[in-house]
C-alpha cells in the first residue's frame, strides 16, 4: 500500500508535511492519525544543597542532598550524577515534606561535584570536599602518639616517630568487638539494644542500664520483645511509642562516640522518615576535667562523664549523644572538639534525619567545651546549659598558674612569713582555693608526666629535659600545637608556643592598696614570684635560696591573635547568638568559683553591651536534680520558642525576645534537689543567697573582671603613680621594683596585646597561622 501523501500532488503533499512536522506527526505512535504531545520537558533544578553540613566540611564519604526545584515543578526527569559518570538519581524521591532527597554515599576524598540536571539540559551543581571519617577536617595535624583502641586491649609496641623510642602499651577496650582498620582508627560500628519492661512502666526506676533499679533491659536486636512486654511512653509531640533504645557506638575523628537513639528495629527508619518516637531533638552531653591523654576510648559512661543516659532528655524523646573528644577529660583542645562534633552530627543527620536544635549540658571542663564550640563554629549548638562554668580553658589557665607561682613564692622565707590573711587578700580569695588549683591542675600542665598521656602510658617514651629531649611532651598544652604553634626553646626542644605572659603583672596590687600587705612585702612578692617556662620548671629557683629578681615569661606576640579569632578564647559575640543557662553552685573552697559566672558577663557586656542571653541560676554546694530538670525544661521552651518565630530579626534578637519570662536569674539555699527547693528561689542579690564571688590573682594584680588579657601592654613603673594610692617606696625598693619590671608594669586601661573581638571561621590543617574558611560554598546553575 502506498504512503497516504503519495495520493497527493507533490506542492500539497509538501505543505502537508510541513504542517504534520510542526504537529508532531510522522511517527509511528497508535491511536489516530495525530499522536498524543509529549510530556513536558522536567524543570531545571534550581540549587543543589547539602542539608547535613556544609558541602566543604563533609567527611566520611557521604551527605545528606536536596535537589532544589521551582515551586510547584515536577521531579520527573532530573536527573542527578556523581563526578560526571556515576548516576545518582535512585537515590533521591521527592519526600512527604515535599522536598527531592537522597543520601549520595561514594564521594571519593577532596573534590567531588554533584550535579542535577533538568530534561532540558539545564541544571545546578555543587562542589562537595570530603574527609576521611578519620579527621581532621579544620582541626589542624592530629597529635601522634595516638594508640586506637582495639577488640580486646592488647599489648603493642609503640615507636615514637622521627626517634629510637619505642616501648610496649597495652591498648584501650573500644567495645566494638573489632581491631581498628587502619591508622586512624576506625572500625566498624556496633549497636546494642534496650527496653523498658512493661513491668518498669511508671515506676521510680533510674534512666540506666545498671545499678539497684535500672529502667532498661538489654536484649538482642533479633530477639525484640513482644510489645506486651515494653513499656509506652508519650514524647514530648505527644507521639506514644514503645520504650526501646537503640545505642550506636563507632568511631570518628580518631575518637568514639555514642549516640542513644529510641529505635524498634520492627520498624523502618530514613532520614527523611524517622521512626515517631524521636522528637527530633539532640541533646548532648560534655565531660568535666583536663589531660593530655593520648589513647582512643569508649566515651565515658557515667554521669559524671557525660552519660548519654539522660532521665530529662529520654522522657522528653530527645536523641542523646557524647563523644570521646567533647569529654574535656579525654581532649583538651575544644577546636578538636567542635571539629569531632560537626562530623557526628553530620553521620547524625546523614542516618537519622534533620535536627531540630541541639542542646547541651556539662559541667567544669564541659562547661568550656559548650561556650568554644559555640565561639568556634557558630550554628553546632543552639542552646547551653553550663555548671560550675568557666567561659574556656586556655584563660582558665592564666588563673592557675599564677595560683601555682604564688604557691611557690609562700614557700620561701618571705612568702612564708605572711600571714593567712595577707596571702588571701594576694590571691583573691581565701588560700585554701588557690591550694586546691594547685593540686589538681598543675601536673596536668607538666609534660614530664607520663600519666598526662594516660593511665598505663610508658614512662621510657616521655620527655625529660636534657636526657630525653625528644621523648613524648604530656601535657595539655602540648595537645594544643596545631593551634599555639611550636618554638625552638635555648635547650633544642621543641615546644608548644605558650600565652602564659606575665611579664609587668603586679602581684597583690590590690592587696597593697587595701593595706593587707606592706610596701616592702609588695616589693618580695614581685622581686620573687617568678614564672613558669614551657617545661614548668619555675624561675624563682630554691625556695631556700629564690632567684632575684625571678624571670617572668614573655609569649610570642604571634600567636596571641589567633586565640581571640580562632574562637578558642570564647568569643562573646558568638555567645550572644545562644542562650545560656548557667548553673552556679557555690562550692567553697573550690576551684570553681562564683566570679567565673561574672567573668562571662562581663566578657558579654562588652562585646554586645549587655548580657540577656545569660541566665544564673545559684544553689548551694552543688546543683540538685530537681534544679537541673528545671533548667532542662527552661531551655527547650527558650529554644522551641526561638524555632517558632519566623521573623526575619537577627538571631541574636531572637534568643532575647523569645526568652520565657520565668527564665530569669535566681537563687536557691539549698541544691535545689525537690520541687520543694525550687519554691524558696531568690533573687541573686538576695544577702541570702549562697553565691559569694571571689576575684583572681590577676584581678588583684588590677586585670579585668573578663580575664581576657594574655600579655599586657606595658607601660612606665612610676612610682607616684595612682597605681599605689599614695604609697611612698624608699630608694631601695624602687630600685628592687625596676629590677622586677625592667621594661615596665601592666597597662589595664589597654586592650591586651593582639586582642581583638573578631571571629574567624579558620583552618588549621595547613599550620598554626590558620586559614580563614570563609562563608559556605554554594551551588553554580549550568
Amino acid at each position: 500500500m502506498r504512503p497516504f501523501l503519495s495520493h497527493l500532488p507533490a506542492s500539497l503533499a509538501l505543505a502537508f508535511a510541513a504542517l504534520l512536522a510542526a504537529c508532531g506527526g510522522g511517527s509511528n505512535h497508535g491511536g489516530g492519525f495525530f499522536p498524543p504531545p509529549s510530556a513536558p520537558a522536567a524543570a531545571a533544578p534550581t540549587a543543589v544543597k547539602t542539608v547535613s553540613n556544609r558541602a566543604d566540611l563533609i567527611s566520611d564519604g557521604d551527605a545528606l542532598i536536596e535537589i532544589v526545584l521551582p515551586q510547584g515543578a515536577s521531579a520527573t526527569g532530573i536527573k542527578v550524577d556523581l563526578n560526571g559518570g556515576t548516576d545518582v538519581t535512585s537515590q533521591f524521591a521527592v519526600r512527604a515534606d515535599g522536598r527531592m532527597l537522597g543520601v549520595v554515599s561514594g564521594l571519593k576524598p577532596g573534590t567531588n561535584t554533584v550535579a542535577a540536571t533538568g530534561g532540558n539540559g539545564k541544571g545546578a551543581k555543587l562542589v562537595i570536599t570530603n574527609h576521611d571519617r578519620g579527621g581532621p577536617v579544620f582541626a589542624g595535624v592530629q597529635v601522634e602518639p595516638w594508640i586506637c583502641a582495639t577488640a580486646d586491649g592488647k599489648a603493642i609496641n609503640l615507636a615514637v616517630e622521627g626517634t629510637n623510642l619505642s616501648d610496649s602499651v597495652t591498648t584501650r577496650v573500644n567495645g566494638l568487638g573489632a581491631d581498628p582498620s587502619d591508622d586512624k582508627c576506625n572500625a566498624p560500628t556496633k549497636f546494642f539494644y534496650y527496653y523498658q519492661p512493661k513491668a518498669k512502666q511508671g515506676t521510680a526506676c533510674t534512666y540506666t542500664t545498671t545499678g539497684a533499679d535500672p529502667c532498661f533491659v538489654e536484649y538482642q536486636a533479633g530477639a525484640r520483645p513482644a510489645d506486651a512486654d515494653i513499656a509506652d511512653f508519650t514524647n514530648d509531640r505527644g507521639q506514644v511509642a514503645k520504650r526501646l533504645l537503640r545505642l550506636e557506638l563507632g568511631t570518628m575523628g580518631r575518637g568514639m562516640y555514642s549516640i542513644l537513639a529510641y529505635f524498634d528495629p520492627a520498624q523502618p527508619w530514613a532520614p527523611w522518615s524517622p521512626q515517631k518516637a524521636w522528637n527530633g531533638k539532640l541533646f548532648w552531653k560534655f565531660g568535666a576535667s583536663a589531660s593530655g591523654n593520648r589513647f582512643q576510648q569508649a566515651p565515658a559512661m557515667s554521669p559524671a562523664g557525660g552519660s548519654v543516659f539522660d532521665a530529662n532528655a529520654l522522657a522528653a524523646g530527645f536523641m542523646v549523644a557524647n563523644a570521646q573528644l567533647t569529654n574535656h577529660n579525654d581532649n583538651n583542645n575544644e577546636l578538636l572538639a567542635a571539629e569531632n562534633m560537626m562530623m557526628v552530627k553530620e553521620h547524625i543527620i546523614d542516618t537519622y534525619g534533620e535536627i531540630r536544635y541541639t542542646m547541651s549540658d556539662g559541667g567544669s571542663g564541659g562547661s568550656m567545651m559548650q561556650t568554644v564550640i559555640a565561639s568556634v563554629m557558630p550554628g553546632l549548638l543552639q542552646g547551653l546549659q553550663t555548671g560550675v562554668s568557666y567561659p574556656d580553658a586556655v584563660s582558665t589557665w592564666i588563673e592557675t598558674r599564677d595560683c601555682g607561682l604564688l604557691g611557690r613564692y609562700y614557700q620561701t622565707s618571705n612568702g612564708s612569713a605572711l600571714a593567712d590573711s595577707a596571702r588571701a587578700a594576694i590571691n583573691g580569695h581565701p588560700t585554701t582555693y588557690c591550694q586546691t588549683w594547685i593540686n589538681s591542675f598543675i601536673n596536668p600542665q607538666d609534660p614530664t608526666r607520663a600519666a598526662n598521656c594516660g593511665a598505663g602510658f610508658p614512662a621510657s617514651l616521655v620527655y625529660v629535659p636534657g636526657s630525653r629531649p625528644n621523648g613524648v611532651r604530656c601535657s595539655i598544652h602540648d595537645m594544643m600545637i596545631a593551634i599555639f604553634g611550636t618554638v625552638t626553646d635555648i635547650d633544642g626542644s621543641v615546644k608548644p608556643k605558650l600565652p602564659y605572659d606575665n611579664t609587668g603583672v603586679q602581684y597583690g596590687l590590690k592587696a597593697l592598696q587595701d593595706g593587707a600587705i606592706s610596701a616592702e612585702q609588695f616589693v618580695q612578692l614581685n622581686e620573687s614570684v617568678g614564672a613558669y617556662t614551657s617545661d614548668m620548671a619555675w624561675t624563682g629557683g630554691d625556695a631556700a635560696a629564690p632567684t632575684i629578681p625571678a624571670p617572668r615569661f614573655r609569649a610570642l606576640p604571634d600567636l596571641l591573635p589567633q586565640i581571640y579569632r580562632s574562637g578558642l578564647h570564647s568569643n562573646a559575640r558568638n555567645l550572644a547568638k545562644v542562650p545560656i543557662i548557667d548553673l552556679r553552685p557555690e562550692r567553697g573552697a573550690d576551684i570553681h568559683m562564683t566570679w567565673r559566672s561574672y567573668e562571662a558577663r562581663a566578657r558579654l557586656d562588652a562585646a554586645n553591651g549587655h548580657h540577656a542571653n545569660h541566665v544564673m541560676r545559684g544553689s548551694n554546694t552543688v546543683t540538685g536534680a530537681a534544679l537541673t530538670a528545671q533548667s532542662f525544661k527552661m531551655m527547650d521552651r527558650w529554644l522551641s520558642a526561638m524555632e517558632n518565630d519566623a521573623s526575619d530579626a537577627p538571631l541574636e534578637a531572637k534568643v532575647i525576645s523569645n526568652k520565657p519570662s520565668d527564665v530569669k536569674d535566681g537563687c536557691f539555699t539549698t541544691s535545689g534537689a525537690t520541687e520543694a527547693d525550687l519554691a524558696a528561689e531568690l533573687a541573686l542579690t538576695d544577702p541570702a543567697c549562697p553565691l559569694r564571688p571571689t576575684l583572681s590573682p590577676r584581678r588583684v594584680a588590677g586585670g579585668p573582671t573578663a580575664e581576657d588579657v594574655y600579655q599586657c601592654q606595658l607601660k612606665p613603673l612610676v612610682p607616684t603613680s595612682p597605681d599605689y594610692g599614695g604609697i611612698v617606696f624608699s630608694g631601695g625598693q624602687l630600685a628592687r621594683l625596676a629590677a622586677a619590671f625592667p621594661s615596665g608594669v601592666c597597662d589595664w586601661s589597654k586592650p591586651g596585646v593582639g586582642q581583638t573581638p573578631e571571629w574567624q571561621f579558620t583552618n588549621f590543617n595547613a599550620g598554626p597561622s590558620g586559614v580563614p574558611i570563609g562563608p559556605e560554598p554554594g551551588s553554580v546553575a549550568f
